[in-house]
């Protein structure tokens, strides 16, 4: 009783394995062909396999780091600052006092990071401009070289933006920037706060 059994089940494996597989797409096929080298034994110029991609410009500006430490969030908080460097500084941020004595440049660096592609030849520009509003006096939120106290004010829209940093090509790029306030001797004690508008614009 146990033969019929075995028989069966080796039938039914016989035909699961002679039946087409799926997900399958015939290219070409030919029978009768010449087995000779060279030959082409099976043509598929009439059934070609499409391909098909979106290719996209990228771009992102991203904060990488804020006075030396990895930057974490959009603050940038210098702590206590004073016309004449007394307050102690906080770590990554230097002070330069006025050679007149009557202010101070709290400044450090920061650095952001660009990844550009499928632009081409075309360049982008970093640009920095000061929103209307907040506490930080006009022309005391400043922008410079990386390493050195900053000197040029950040512009207050609508005025045109401040360019940062041009010639930026395809590819990763690191950008540095000195970023500071200055504090004057006649400045009242008080809250400073401030917003930078930082952009990525095609040259």
């Amino acid at each position: 009783m146990r033969l019929p059994v075995v028989v069966l089940i080796g039938t039914a494996v016989l035909a699961l394995s002679s039946a087409p597989a799926r997900a399958q797409v015939t290219l070409c096929a030919a029978t009768g062909f010449a087995a000779a080298s060279g030959v082409t034994a099976c043509d598929g110029g009439s059934a070609r396999l499409t391909v098909t991609a979106n290719v996209k410009t990228y771009a992102r500006l991203a904060l990488e780091e804020i006075f030396g430490s990895p930057a974490a969030s959009l603050q940038l908080a210098m702590g206590d600052v004073d016309a004449h460097c007394v307050s102690p500084a906080a770590a990554g941020l230097t002070c330069l006092g006025d050679a007149t004595g009557t202010a101070a440049t709290w400044y450090g660096d920061v650095k952001f990071r660009v990844k550009l592609a499928g632009v081409g030849a075309t360049r982008a520009r970093i640009t920095g401009v000061r929103p209307p509003g907040g506490t930080i006096p006009s022309g005391r939120l400043l922008d410079g070289t990386a390493g050195a106290a900053p000197t040029a004010p950040y512009p207050i829209a609508p005025a045109t933006p401040a360019d940062l940093r041009t010639a930026i090509g395809s590819g990763d790029t690191v950008v540095a920037r000195s970023f500071g306030l200055k504090v004057n001797a006649t400045d009242p004690s008080g809250a400073w706060s401030g917003d930078t508008v930082f952009s990525l614009v095609l040259e």
